[in-house]
């Protein structure tokens, strides 16, 4: 898999890796995507008050995550 930071430019960083590899590091960081969401619902409420559900509403939409847990 080639990974380029800008197609257009001849110049352009490229990365390349295996597609196994690509998709382990894709998995990871919607992993720890999940996991900041996760923290974000617990310290939220004790910070946010009033706040604290749309917030993490946002920031899991933002994510492209579910907000699976209510703060």
């Amino acid at each position: 898999m080639r990974l380029t930071v800008d197609a257009e430019d001849h110049g352009s960083p490229v990365i390349e890796l295996p597609v196994a590899e690509l998709r382990g590091l894709l998995a990871g960081a919607e992993r720890d995507l999940a996991d900041f969401l996760q923290l974000a619902a617990t310290w939220s409420p004790l910070h946010l008050s009033g706040y604290a559900v749309p917030v993490v509403r946002a920031l899991g939409r933002a994510l492209d995550l579910p907000a699976s847990t209510n703060p």
